[in-house]
């Protein structure tokens, strides 16, 4: 359960004090539905179990930043460092990760379907047993990334840099 003192940090954050710092807050399960949080510093925050869905977290910082479960449906991160943050079981459907670093990002078993991660940095990404249906990695860096057992139905490769990516069990678009 978010920390109330935490929560109303945020606030405050979202009403214009721009400078504030938000990290190492508790805020998990906390419903932050539509903030805008563009250029938050969030470096360590618990947002595990927090409602993000249609939130703008456009250029913030998030290294280590837990969204484990957390609903991010049509939220935009673009352009976010994210390197480190986990993602474990998140809904991400529809999300805008455009340009993102998720250097070393844990997606396992979190729903992508439909987002967008035209080039972003996936390298060293943990992706396994999460959904990546109709998602765009057009543009991305994958190296080292691992999708076993991922579903990447109608996800767009499209000159993504793939090498010692490893897709063991992944299931593709017939033709892929």
């Amino acid at each position: 359960m978010a920390n109330l003192e935490h929560l109303e940090r945020v606030q405050r954050y979202v009403q214009g004090e721009r400078g504030l710092r938000l990290e190492h807050l508790d805020l998990s399960g906390a419903d932050l539905r539509g903030l805008d949080l563009a250029e938050a510093w969030l470096r360590e925050t618990d947002l595990s179990y927090a409602n993000l869905a249609k939130a703008r977290l456009v250029f913030a910082p998030l290294p280590g930043v837990n969204l484990s479960y957390a609903n991010l449906t049509e939220a935009d991160l673009h352009g976010c460092i994210g390197a480190g943050a986990e993602f474990r079981g998140a809904i991400l459907r529809r999300a805008s990760l455009r340009g993102a670093d998720l250097y070393g990002a844990i997606f396992e078993e979190a729903d992508c379907t439909g987002a967008d991660f035209s080039g972003a940095d996936l390298s060293l990404a943990q992706c396994s047993r999460a959904i990546f249906t109709g998602v765009s990695f057009q543009r991305a860096i994958l190296m080292g990334a691992d999708f076993t057992y991922t579903h990447l139905l109608g996800a767009d490769l499209t000159r993504a840099k793939t090498g010692r990516t490893k897709f063991d069990f992944a299931s593709f678009s017939p033709g892929m």
